[in-house]
């Protein structure tokens, strides 16, 4: 049961893991064109 439940509990946590990936180069980003734009 663990062999078979392993690939959905990866895919189950590799999604969130992505988007907040996602969010967080995102944020990054725009953090530092502010500090460009401010400078």
């Amino acid at each position: 049961m663990n062999q078979a439940q392993s690939p959905l509990a990866r895919q189950a946590t590799t999604l969130p893991v992505q988007t907040l990936a996602a969010s967080l180069r995102t944020v990054a980003f725009a953090l530092l064109v502010d500090r460009a734009i401010s400078a």
